[in-house]
């Protein structure tokens, strides 16, 4: 008798046909713990055979005279056509063998008649079964069918969509020239069939010839993934983690085959203003990639601020496509109310007008300040300062000193009469200036590269040198450069949050 094993899951089908007993042990691989048999279904039962099957008993001695047919087994002609339990039918084996002089035999010649010996009752019982399929209309045999529910996956039904969507638009631009499949993967062996659906069970191309099986849906058992790739050894089976979607990508761009796949990649631009990037993933189809500039560039996870289009058209102009699949929406814009100002005047007085100007310092020009009074000595002196301007309480002089003994010796003046006296000399630039100011005016920020954009929800940064501090009017921070940033990284910043003025105070133009 031949036994179909037929599975039905949600979306996993297997059909395995046993015959005969076995000859040779099980390999490891293919073996069922009897633990996986969750629930035994209903038998089906079959109908009669019509009365020529098997010729009408004897009853005198207890025997039937069987003729052989084709895919005949002595244990499937006493279960099919005496009634026979499997255990009951294996007892009576070396009996029937021993009558009709079989030997060990496992296969019966079809054709050839052998003597069943059976108890005469057990036979009328099987010859009233013929007689009664006599009485009604003859019905074709059909074999005999068990099915079990078996364990062959573990998963729910909830396929993490997003995830694997995703993996497919990252690789219709890794492999643009390979078609993407929706077909379910099917396999017919010589006792078994395998159905899996596409969708708990999606296949993408490999880059070398192979292919993806993707566990969405749940993870496959031992025996299904022994099945598959003893069929197919090319298929490579990658399960889906929708907790941890990088360290999914991570395993397909692995078992894709491709010739370098690099992880959290990081490429940087420029000295002062700094531009760098970074993904979580840089992929090269061959070795020819870095000349052809296809390289790819993709992050797995969704972040807040997605690599905009005037990034993306950059980085292709330095070999570099990037793959952006998730949507951008409203983006965030961190430094709102946050300003730059490009100071890159060459004189020192003009710096530092643009840096008091910079910080919302009134200040006067060319103030003369009463050193001596007449009404205390008779004497009275007055000093010029080129600047001046009052913060806190607190008086401020800003004098461009040329090397003019006089004049410093009155600058040291002012400062015994608690004036705090800023001097700027040739050739100063806008470090030292701004520098000056920021000392006494006691100030925290310090001249280094500042972060300007650094987040870890931005693929991208953007340092530059300068002074950070808090914006006068409280609402953002206020940089203070001597550097001018170019188009690319002026739309960056903006796009941040940043208002950008020139040394004229004037909105860059882009």
């Amino acid at each position: 008798m031949i036994h179909r094993l037929a599975l039905l899951l949600a979306t996993l089908s297997l059909t395995v046909f046993l015959g005969g007993s076995l000859a040779h042990a099980i390999d490891p691989r293919f073996e069922l713990d009897p633990r996986m048999l969750q629930k035994k279904l209903p038998p089906v039962t079959p109908p009669v055979s019509p009365a020529k099957e098997s010729a009408p008993p004897r009853s005198g001695t207890g025997e039937t005279s069987y003729t052989v047919k084709r895919g005949d087994s002595l244990v499937k002609i006493l279960r099919r056509d005496f009634g026979k339990s499997s255990s009951d039918a294996r007892a009576l084996v070396p009996e029937i063998e021993r009558r009709n002089r079989l030997g060990k035999a496992k296969r019966l010649e079809a054709g050839r008649q052998i003597i069943i010996p059976l108890p005469v009752k057990s036979v009328k019982v099987a010859a009233r079964t013929v007689r009664a399929g006599k009485r009604n209309a003859p019905k074709p045999l059909e074999k005999k069918t068990i099915g079990h529910r078996l364990a062959l996956f573990k998963g729910s039904a909830e396929t993490g969509n997003d995830g694997v969507e995703g993996a497919k638009l990252v690789w219709e631009k890794l492999l643009p020239g390979r078609r993407l499949s929706n077909d379910a993967l099917s396999i017919k062996g010589d006792n078994y069939t395998l159905d899996l659906s596409p969708d708990r069970f999606p296949i993408l191309p490999a880059a070398d010839g192979g292919k993806i099986l993707i566990e969405a849906g749940g993870k496959l058992s031992p025996l299904v993934k022994s099945l598959i790739q003893g069929h197919d050894p090319g298929t490579r089976i990658v399960t889906y983690t929708p907790n941890n979607r990088k360290r999914f990508f991570a395993n397909l761009l692995s078992a894709a085959g491709f010739y370098s796949v690099e992880e959290d990649f990081t490429v940087a631009f420029g000295s002062d203003p700094k531009l760098t990037v970074t993904t979580d993933f840089k992929v090269e189809n061959d070795a020819n990639s870095a000349l052809q500039h296809d390289i790819y560039l993709f992050n797995s996870e969704p972040r807040s601020g997605s690599i905009p289009a005037v990034l993306a058209d950059y980085l292709a102009g330095q070999g570099f496509k990037v793959i952006d699949f998730y949507p951008s929406g409203q983006r965030e814009r961190p430094m709102a109310g946050s300003s730059i100002d490009v100071i890159n005047d060459k004189e020192p007085s003009a710096l530092a007008d643009k840096v008091m100007s910079a910080l919302g310092l009134g200040y006067e020009q060319e103030r003369e300040i009463d050193l001596l009074s007449m009404r205390e000595g008779g004497v009275a002196l007055r000093v010029k300062a080129d600047r001046y301007f009052e913060k806190n309480g607190e008086r401020y002089v800003v004098s461009y000193f040329k090397g003019d003994p006089e004049n410093y010796t009155l600058l040291r003046l002012l400062e015994t009469e608690r004036y705090h006296v800023i001097m700027l000399t040739p050739g100063e630039d806008f470090r030292s200036v701004a520098g000056k100011i920021f000392s006494q005016l006691r100030l925290p920020g310090r001249y280094e590269m500042q972060k300007l954009i650094a987040s870890s929800d931005m693929p991208y940064t953007i340092q530059m040198s300068g002074f950070m501090l808090n914006a006068p009017d409280k609402r953002g921070k206020l940089f203070l450069t001597g550097s001018s940033p170019d188009r690319l990284i002026g739309e960056l910043l903006e796009l941040n949050g940043y208002t950008i003025h020139d040394s004229h105070n004037a909105v860059v133009q882009k």
